[in-house]
């Protein structure tokens, strides 16, 4: 009876008590979990790259930006993303086709915080990034944040001083050709010594309505008739024995070759045109350019590399029969490729008798 006695009054109300407890453990770590829940639902993500478009071997900032709008603390929200090879992430060169970064927050209420992540841009190539993940009480939380990037190919200096457009005649002139007063294809930045009647009024107000004064001029297209033709053979025969390897590092540095002519003959006021027999990463089999100048046509070609996968695509014959048939003349043309053929060799003949001139240029013996 005194045993019975002591269970009842002694062993039973410890035996409540600890239920009791662990019941409010369970509902307190179930109500931290709903918490949690609710607010990594809520949590707001953005990101951007702050340049859109770099040169390969440069770097940029991925700026990212979460807001907690709701009034509880949100401790290790762990943002996970993963990047590709080309983009190193603070300095992690890894060698995966794929690699995950990890960007801890430890939130109060209502805070917004921004941080700013290095990108090191290894690798040519168009890069989107589309959402990232925040892991919930077990479960993982997408949230869409969408960037992209243009990693040009890296500009190289050139085997020759191609392509120039100082040559006047059978003389060489230092001067730069002359601007055309009537071509305007853009403004920029005043600088000490541009002329008075180049500032652009209407664009100088209205950059300066913030109270913070500046002065545009207009950037006026140069006075030229010199034409370039560049293209490229992404094809190599398949008696060629080369690895896969060795083909992706022949195309990349002839890509090099084809940015660092295109950069050169637009900056120097020429005319350009690029073609490649290429796949790209939107599905098609070649890149076509028509003969155009100026600062818009050279983003557009080197945007157009930065989609260019190291892949072969339609016949490089067909690429210069099309422009055998418009018949053009009197025009520089740089053909990129790692072998010549009958069938080259025919096509590059019939350019010549058409007045251009033609340079056969060897992506493995170019680049210095």
């Amino acid at each position: 009876m005194d045993i019975i006695f002591y269970l009842i009054t002694e062993v039973v109300p410890l035996l409540v008590q600890i239920f009791f407890i662990a019941v409010g453990i369970f509902l307190f770590i179930l109500l931290l979990r709903l918490i949690r829940r609710f607010s990594v639902d809520r949590l707001r993500y953005e990101r951007y790259f702050s340049d859109t478009c770099v040169y390969e071997g440069d770097s940029t900032e991925l700026v990212e930006t979460v807001w907690n709008p709701t009034l509880f603390f949100v401790p290790f929200a762990d943002i996970e993303s993963y990047f590709y090879s080309g983009l190193s992430v603070d300095r992690n060169n890894s060698k995966r086709e794929m690699c995950l970064f990890v960007s801890r927050y430890h939130l109060l209420p209502f805070e917004k915080r921004t941080r700013k992540i290095r990108i090191d841009c290894v690798k040519r190539g168009y890069y989107q990034l589309t959402s990232v993940s925040v892991h919930r009480c077990g479960e993982e939380n997408y949230i869409k944040a969408p960037a992209e990037i243009y990693v040009y190919p890296r500009i190289e200096p050139l085997a020759e001083n191609i392509p120039s457009a100082y040559g006047l005649g059978n003389s060489i002139s230092r001067k730069k050709l002359i601007y055309d007063p009537f071509s305007v294809n853009g403004i920029r930045e005043y600088r000490a010594g541009d002329s008075f009647h180049t500032i652009n009024f209407k664009a100088s107000a209205r950059l300066s309505a913030g109270g913070n004064p500046r002065f545009m001029v207009n950037r006026y297209d140069y006075c030229s008739n010199l034409k370039y033709y560049i293209y490229q053979n992404f094809h190599i025969p398949k008696d060629g024995n080369v690895s896969f390897d060795n083909y992706e590092e022949i195309m990349e540095n002839g890509l090099k070759i084809a940015a660092s002519l295109v950069v050169k003959a637009i900056s120097e006021g020429g005319l350009c045109a690029f073609g490649a027999n290429c796949s790209t990463v939107d599905g098609r089999l070649k890149s076509e350019f028509p003969i155009r100048g100026g600062e818009t046509q050279k983003n557009d070609i080197l945007r157009e590399m930065a989609k260019i996968r190291a892949k072969d695509g339609a016949s490089f014959s067909s690429i210069l029969s099309d422009n055998i048939v418009k018949g053009i003349r009197n025009s520089e043309i740089f053909l990129i490729t790692s072998y010549l053929d009958e069938g080259i060799e025919e096509q590059i003949s019939l350019l010549e008798r058409l007045g251009n001139t033609v340079r056969v240029i060897m992506p493995e013996a170019e680049i210095q």
